[in-house]
């Protein structure tokens, strides 16, 4: 009861923060005058930038592109250096993901190492043959803006994915920067895949665009073997999840769960994979931190259907965006919802396996890393729509 409590405060003072963040933002957008632009006044304002920075594109074969990638490798990010290579050659830059330190000091004197060293990284791979883009995951926390400037100033477009924006895009923990809002007006595009968050960094003076997760086909792909569990759930255990799951379990639903805090422990990728396609239903949550009524779009929602799974998840408004939900996914708003249409897809097995194979061929057609990087690397005009390199 204590736990519970707990976690209900919390997620009460995420979701007051993030109402009160992107109020701010929304009230500096209007009084500022701007607008959100459509896909051409996007293009265009790119175009504008790069001239700024004296950064005339010169669209590539894919194959020939030189890409520098920079972010820490420990989870969805290690299918990125193998998604990139089908457009050049892929330079890679890690660290070991860190969690915030007892004082201010240790995180100051880590994050100047880090950025003398991924400096020194980048300043050799440029030297051999010139970076045409970097690609990164960074954040205020691991990130110096002196670093970006240094590097944007050699002629590299900037590319930096969010996923943590509707809740981290401002703040600080223990004075140390817990956003991305002060490092985002140094990269020609952020990508963040919460539509809303667009206009937190138009306010900030930087470009943006709605840009979600995705997935690897030859990463994650259906395995032909027999069911092993009726249902799944793969994720770290926190929050309200180990309520919800024992929730179902008391009605005699039995869910199977891997992962961190989870009994079962965690998995391996190719494991975690295996699982998509041994489960007749893989089980979703939308929720953003400690809350479920904060929501944003998941790696697992593109991972598991392009992993031929069957997927049922959170009603989040913004999977409409991706997928025909009802038809290609399911999503349920409650307990009592999701109880009953594990029920019900269990009942109808034949309906069940439409709907896991309408998902699979959304995900495998509009969803993979490969269509994602395309659609932007031409947006930037820095790949053309010819044939691949003969080099590649």
């Amino acid at each position: 009861m204590v736990n519970r409590l707990k976690i209900l405060v919390r997620s009460y003072y995420q979701e007051r923060h993030a109402a009160r963040e992107l109020s701010y933002y929304k009230k500096r957008f209007v009084d500022a005058g701007l607008s959100m632009p459509n896909k051409d006044n996007l293009a265009e304002a790119i175009k504008t930038r790069l001239r700024q920075r004296k950064i005339y594109p010169r669209a590539k074969k894919q194959g020939d592109l030189n890409i520098f990638i920079t972010c820490s490798m420990n989870n969805w990010e290690v299918v990125l250096p193998k998604a990139l290579s089908l457009f050049g050659n892929v330079n890679v830059f890690s660290w070991q993901s860190t969690e915030f330190f007892k004082c201010r000091q240790h995180w100051a004197k880590w994050q100047n190492d880090l950025n003398e060293q991924m400096l020194k990284k980048f300043a050799k791979i440029h030297t051999e043959a010139p970076v045409d883009i970097l690609i990164g995951y960074l954040s205020d926390f691991n990130t110096k803006v002196e670093t970006l400037a240094t590097i944007g100033g050699k002629g590299v477009i900037m590319l930096n994915m969010n996923w943590d924006d509707k809740l981290y895009f401002s703040g600080s923990l223990r004075g140390q920067p817990r956003s991305v809002a002060g490092i985002v007006p140094f990269f020609d595009l952020n990508l963040t895949n919460a539509p809303e968050s667009c206009i937190k960094y138009f306010t900030q003076g930087a470009l943006a665009k709605f840009w979600p997760e995705a997935a690897d086909p030859e990463f994650h792909h259906p395995y032909n073997e027999p069911y092993e569990y009726d249902i799944s759930f793969i994720g770290q255990c926190y929050g309200s999840r180990p309520y919800f799951v024992n929730k179902l379990r008391s009605h005699g639903i039995k869910v199977s769960c891997f992962g961190k805090g989870w009994r079962n422990g965690t998995l391996t990728n190719e494991e975690m994979i295996k699982i998509y396609s041994r489960s007749r239903i893989n089980l979703g949550f939308a929720g953003v931190g400690y809350s479920d009524k904060l929501m944003c779009l998941k790696g697992r929602d593109f991972e598991i259907p392009m992993s031929g799974g069957l997927y049922l998840t959170q009603d989040n408004p913004e999977l409409a965006l991706v997928y025909e939900v009802g038809k290609e996914i399911l999503t349920y708003k409650n307990e009592q919802d999701c109880l009953a249409k594990i029920k019900w897809l269990i009942a109808h097995p034949e309906d069940a396996e439409k709907i896991r194979q309408a998902g699979y061929k959304r995900a495998l057609t509009e969803h993979t890393w490969e269509k994602r990087f395309s659609d932007i690397f031409k947006l930037l005009g820095i790949l053309n729509d010819f044939a691949e390199s003969d080099n590649a």
